[in-house]
């Protein structure tokens, strides 16, 4: 185990049982810097390439931000958000359901999302059929989603849908309704092949997961075409305590929109591009009207 898991453990496996003991309160006046930052990472244990990085990247943060930091790996969503309600950390890798899942108990904020040229965001509407052109041909037909759980394979084509045709959920799962039936593939690649060999008419996929299918060469490049997009879907970020002093936040925020460094980007994202970038306000909005239409368990989703 890594001196970073070492480390991080031990001083974090008080803190669960404590209450808000690293929360500097100033009580009638502006918050207070904590004495260490505790941010928590995903990181798969025994990668020590990626360790190595995260530590080079803790303490390029430190220096930048004038306080000590300390990462905290190994966290699931929901005690992470719990450490962060009771103020034993201030900020976590999230996606934007545990945004949003986080938002319920406390005052949050996005303070960076990951961004790449390569990898834009969305679900697509795609086929192999020669007679289907639009997304105004598609009635009628068979479609492929991919689990009810998948933002890009479910959550997002559903709600284009019910929006597009002014339907509800059930009656776009009913055959007869819109399509002559609806398929649940079970995974994305089973969607994309599935679509490609003709198993099934439409299916909705991962714009990312279409690319890299193609680049692997899962599918020949020519045996889908899309004929529809949803919006950008949102990628996940860095969830800060929003009672954070605003110039740390700021400080933060501005070292991770400007840390920029390939091999980190490669053995995280397995792409050298991608980098931290300032939130859409507008994409989350989206999503939260989502997650309300189709009653999303945000618990699950996270």
């Amino acid at each position: 185990m890594s001196k970073i898991f070492v480390f991080a453990l031990l001083l974090f496996v008080p803190l669960l049982a404590a209450c808000s003991v690293n929360t500097q309160e100033n009580v009638g006046g502006p918050p207070q810097a904590p004495d260490t930052l505790y941010m928590a990472i995903l990181i798969d244990d025994g990668n020590l390439e990626l360790e190595n990085l995260y530590e080079e990247f803790r303490q390029a943060l430190e220096e930048y931000i004038g306080i000590p930091v300390a990462l905290v790996p190994g966290l699931t969503h929901l005690v992470g958000i719990e450490s962060m309600r009771a103020g034993n950390l201030h900020l976590m890798w999230g996606s934007p359901f545990v945004y949003l899942l986080a938002q319920q108990t406390m005052d949050v904020q996005r303070l960076v999302v990951t961004d790449s040229p390569n990898a834009i965001n969305r679900a697509l509407f795609v086929t192999g059929q020669d007679d289907i052109h639009t997304m105004d041909d598609i009635a009628g037909r068979t479609f492929g989603f991919v689990t009810p759980a998948s933002a890009s394979g479910f959550l997002y084509p559903m709600y284009y849908l019910i929006n597009r045709y002014d339907l509800s959920r059930d009656e776009i799962l009913t055959p007869g309704v819109l399509f002559r039936e609806v398929i649940f593939s079970g995974g994305t690649n089973a969607s994309i092949v599935g679509v490609a060999h003709g198993d099934f008419d439409i299916a909705a996929i991962g714009h990312v997961q279409l690319y890299r299918a193609k680049e692997s060469g899962a599918i020949p490049a020519d045996s889908v075409r899309v004929i529809g997009q949803t919006s950008n879907i949102p990628w996940p970020g860095y969830i800060a305590r929003s009672d954070l002093p605003e110039e740390l936040l700021i400080a933060i925020q501005t070292f991770l929109v400007n840390w920029s460094n390939d091999d980190y980007s490669i053995a995280r994202w397995n792409d050298p591009v991608v980098r931290y970038a300032i939130p859409d306000p507008a994409e989350i909005n989206y999503l939260r009207s989502m997650v309300e239409i189709l009653e999303i368990d945000l618990e699950e989703q996270g």
